[in-house]
């Protein structure tokens, strides 16, 4: 088997590449987007404000990249210490702990998924409110469906992401990005045949399904969480394996299947 190769940036490498290289795996990353700090960031930086202030009872943190923008935009991790922090998964704690020092968080154990918090956050006993900042592209699914349970939701902007390929990312500015490149990344076009490709998210998938004529068919695709799965198969690019959770045990069982 080739090389894992993961469409993210090395510099977001998380537990997953450790896992995978302990396992004896060659890991390699090809981001596919990157995420960049928003032009104007009032309504982020509002809630930033409303947060300290202990106005939320929920803040809700979907990635790594999200704790990034929110340190960009000047928060150092103070909250009430009645707000309850939700992380996604172990990803996204790692990435608060080393940029925040915090570690006192909530996360589904089921899944490492908005569904996963759906399905696994207790309801407020009365209306209260949750901080929800996501990606500009972010679906509405976590947003509505928290308020369908009774909660109060701010969901803010807090980057956006856009596509690492093509002409239109010749033209992005680098000081915009929430991670800089440090020019180690693969493009599509380094892919090989026996290579193993991890999709993270849906915008990745996106990409991945608009540059078929730049890359080779790799030996398997993967996809992390039901979400980009679901994406690759409505855009006519099905994986091979949906993994619920990323993990180098979920990859080893999707790749022995």
């Amino acid at each position: 088997m080739g090389r894992i190769v993961v469409t993210r940036d090395g510099a977001a490498a998380g537990r997953l590449e450790v896992q995978l290289l302990d396992a004896g795996h060659q890991v390699a990353h090809m981001p596919l987007t990157e995420q960049r700090v928003l032009e104007d960031d009032a309504e982020l930086r509002r809630g930033l404000v409303a947060l300290r202030e202990g106005r939320y009872e929920v803040l809700l943190l979907t990635s790594a990249n999200t704790v990034r923008a929110l340190c960009r935009a000047g928060w150092d991790g103070a909250a009430d210490p009645t707000t309850r922090v939700v992380v996604t998964g172990a990803g996204t704690a790692l990435a608060l702990e080393d940029l925040t020092g915090l570690t006192e968080t909530w996360s589904p154990k089921a899944e490492a998924s908005a569904a996963g918090i759906l399905r696994e956050l207790p309801p407020p006993r009365t209306s209260a409110r949750a901080l929800l900042p996501q990606s500009l592209q972010a679906r509405s699914d976590l947003a509505s469906g928290l308020t369908d349970q009774g909660w109060s939701v701010d969901h803010v902007p807090a980057y956006r992401t856009v596509a690492r390929c093509g002409p239109e990312a010749a033209r992005l500015s680098p000081d915009r990005r929430l991670i800089p490149d440090d020019g180690a990344a693969l493009r599509p076009e380094d892919l090989r045949a026996e290579d193993v490709v991890l999709i993270t998210s849906s915008t990745a998938a996106e990409v991945w399904a608009g540059i078929g004529d730049a890359r080779l068919r790799p030996h398997r695709v993967l996809a992390i969480g039901a979400p980009t799965a679901a994406t690759l198969e409505a855009l006519g690019e099905a994986a091979d394996a949906v993994l619920p959770n990323p993990t180098a045990h979920g990859v080893r069982e999707a790749l022995a299947g």
